[in-house]
């Protein structure tokens, strides 16, 4: 990821929503964008992106070969060939890669050139394999790998440097996937149908404008990533887009899918579920009308804005609702929407002794689980309630040290399809609304490690956890034995020993740990699969960041990637990421009148 640009930026990412979707945007943000936007009027893959190097464009060895690990980018189907321009005639012949899919590789260091000597050295960690669907398929090893690259000068072969022995596939860097990609989100159904879950791809930015929604719409027919299988549902099978999407004409996409887009039964509402679908795939490239044509059906035009509901993480309110626990009580920050209400869902006299808390809403219904200071050590306490009302918290007797609860909050606000989990004891729960059950949470494959944190997207179907040292992610599943975790993924980031976790957006995690290369506490923000990452606060010092929360950003309309708001803990005080400065007493909406000294507020977390 390039360097993320800061609330100045953010802003004129949110101007753009606002024109686009009529949005009320507060004062204040804390949105944040990811990568900058394309100039005013263009969209990505229509900018001219830096062109690729080529062979003649280097004569130093180490750089020669950095460029040599861009060549991969960009259109599959001439791929190999655009590689084999840095080979050597005698190596080019006998160079056959597999042409669909393209390793993505992580340098762990600079490449050693040996003076005197055509060998390169180049140590890296692979981060996962590239398809043609677009999908970066994280890597299950997680090894330095060594290659021994031959770099020199061949008579009769032309004008500097060639490869003279190279792996026998193609290699993409991860500076490369950042600079010759543009992170894409396509959408698919939950099996339910309550809500649209987050897919990433990577689209080629050498891709025209006018071709990117049929690109798109081939995704889609194409299936969700493996994955999310199990939770997301394809389109059905056969579904084809007939002909390509033809260019927008008076504020109008024309897309004509085949008579299989559609189930034979029920296509009323498989048709709604479709254009919502396509809508939000198609953001930001889609105009305000969809103009929607099934094979032997009559034509359907779209123009309201009701399928930006079908996303759980999309918010008319950008600004969030800020807590922290003071003093064993949650507080609301003055620093925060709706600073002058009360505490929502936690009756005053529950609100005691608290460590730390989740706080979630969900349409009409609302939802709290409390991690409380007895007599015996922590308990977990939880309930629901209407949104505006208090809830009766029960006590759910679970083992040893509990970690942070957080809430996986059903689509259309029903108790029935919302769950909290919790680390306890290092293994995963998972329990009830209203507290009445618990189970401990399944894992395919089985529980890669002691579970020390857990943090859900707001889809509610994808999740990051920490275990056993490590960042995984996995989807996050609902079964008549309780929840289930599919297969971990680990995603490398490029700091060891993470701490906590949480998502800042859709596709992207941030992550606090020590760097690998100094030792030093930082944070990253991380994509879903591992392929893009930046660091958020590049040096924190040397005392770990034992707690992190964040805000998701509502997807905007804009080409303009944003994360949300960030908070974390350190040396026991509560810190703002956005300033770097710890937030006080001062900082409480309702005042303290006599505080007491060495008491800060610490445990901030969002209203979910």
């Amino acid at each position: 990821m390039r360097k993320v640009v800061r609330k100045k930026a953010a802003l004129a990412a949110l101007v753009l929503t606002l024109l686009a979707g009529g949005c009320g945007i507060p004062d204040n943000t804390d949105v944040r964008t990811l990568r900058p936007g394309p100039s005013t009027g263009v969209l990505p893959g229509a900018d001219a992106s830096t062109p690729q190097p080529k062979r003649e464009d280097s004569s130093d060895p180490g750089q020669f070969l950095k460029n040599y690990l861009s060549a991969a980018a960009g259109d599959f189907d001439s791929a190999a060939d655009r590689v084999k321009d840095y080979l050597s005639p005698t190596e080019r012949a006998t160079f056959k890669p597999q042409a669909d899919t393209i390793k993505v590789v992580r340098l762990a260091e600079e490449p050693l050139v040996n003076p005197g000597s055509t060998e390169v050295s180049l140590r890296v960690r692979e981060v996962g394999t590239l398809g043609q669907s677009g999908i970066l398929n994280p890597s299950s090893d997680d090894r330095d790998i060594h290659y021994k690259f031959g770099i020199d000068y061949v008579a009769g072969g032309g004008t500097g440097l060639f490869i003279t022995k190279a792996p026998l596939f193609l290699l993409l860097s991860d500076t490369a996937l950042d600079r010759y990609y543009t992170p894409r989100t396509i959408y698919f159904w939950n099996q339910d149908h309550t809500g649209l879950i987050p897919d990433l791809r990577y689209l080629e930015r050498s891709v025209p404008t006018e071709q990117i929604p049929t690109q798109i719409v081939d995704w889609l027919t194409s299936g969700p990533s493996p994955w999310l299988d199990g939770v997301a549902e394809a389109l059905p099978e056969g579904a084809k887009l007939r002909g390509n999407v033809p260019a927008i004409s008076n504020e109008t996409m024309q897309i004509s899918l085949n008579g299989q887009a559609l189930p034979p039964d029920d296509q009323v509402a498989a048709l709604d579920r479709l254009q919502k679908q396509l809508r939000w795939s198609l953001r930001p490239y889609a105009p305000t009308t969809l103009e929607l044509t099934i094979e032997r059906a009559v034509d359907q035009r779209y123009t309201d804005t009701n399928y930006l509901g079908a996303n759980a993480a999309y918010r008319q309110i950008y600004e969030p609702e800020r807590f922290v626990v003071y003093d064993g009580q949650i507080r609301r920050l003055s620093r925060s929407y709706n600073a002058s209400r009360a505490v929502p869902i936690v009756r005053p006299e529950d609100n005691k002794n608290v460590r730390t808390a989740s706080i979630a809403v969900a349409g009409a219904r609302g939802y709290a689980a409390l991690v409380v200071n007895e007599s015996g050590g922590p308990s977990l306490r939880v309930g629901a309630s209407g949104a505006d009302e208090f809830a009766t918290l029960r006590r759910i007797p679970l083992p040893g040290s509990l970690g942070r609860p957080v809430w996986a909050k059903s689509g259309v606000g029903a108790d029935s399809g919302t769950s909290g989990l919790i680390p306890a004891a290092g293994r995963l729960y998972s329990f009830t609304p209203d507290g009445k059950s618990y189970t401990e949470v399944q894992w395919q494959g089985g529980r890669p490690g002691p579970v020390t944190w857990v943090a859900v997207a707001p889809d509610a179907h994808r999740a990051a956890i920490l275990a056993g040292g490590r960042l995984y992610v996995a989807a996050l599943s609902r079964t008549e034995d309780g929840m289930q975790l599919s297969s971990p993924h680990v995603i490398r980031t490029q700091l060891r020993s993470p701490t906590s976790v949480d998502w800042s957006s859709e596709q992207v995690m941030v992550v606090a740990g020590l760097r690998t290369d100094n030792n030093r506490v930082a944070i990253m923000e991380v994509s879903v699969d591992g392929g893009l990452q930046t660091f958020r606060q590049q040096d924190l010092g040397v005392n770990p960041v034992k707690y992190l929360t964040a805000m998701p950003a509502s997807p905007s309309a804009s080409p303009v990637e944003t994360t949300g708001a960030v908070a974390y803990v350190q040396r026991g005080a509560a810190y703002d990421d956005e300033d770097r400065s710890p937030i006080g007493v001062q900082d409480l909406a309702v005042p303290v009148a006599n505080p007491q000294p060495g008491i800060v507020p610490g445990v901030p977390f969002f209203l979910s």
